[in-house]
């Protein structure tokens, strides 16, 4: 789902999203002229590989996420603010981007985390 930023209202706007990675839902709203905050809730289920014995394992994701889209460079002191230069909120990609963040983490399988008290 992408949508220009000129055409984002103040007033929160529902949205979900579904595909075979993930699904998502929430709401979007104008913050200022150039600037998009996202409330969703993120699900998905990742097929991992331990970091520690390389076996494949399942992270369960369901997270609630509050993220903000800048219409071109962000001066400000928010540090978790995604720049965008094309002036549209691209919201797969958002979601997408959100995901590959998690993935690169390091992630331990269920017997590791027993083994290391976690």
């Amino acid at each position: 789902m992408k949508i220009e930023f000129r055409k984002i209202s103040a007033h929160k706007s529902p949205f979900e999203l579904e595909n075979d990675l993930f699904s998502s839902k929430g709401s979007f709203r104008k913050l200022s002229a150039d600037l998009v905050e996202i409330d969703f809730a993120l699900n998905a289920q990742l097929l991992l590989v331990c970091d520690r014995c390389g076996q494949e394992h399942v992270l369960a994701i369901d997270e609630k996420m509050n993220l903000k889209v800048s219409d071109g460079s962000f001066e400000g002191e928010d540090l978790d603010v995604i720049e965008n230069y094309d002036h549209i909120v691209d919201f797969d990609s958002i979601i997408s981007g959100e995901i590959e963040a998690i993935k690169s983490d390091y992630h331990y399988c269920e017997k590791c985390n027993k083994i290391s008290g976690e």
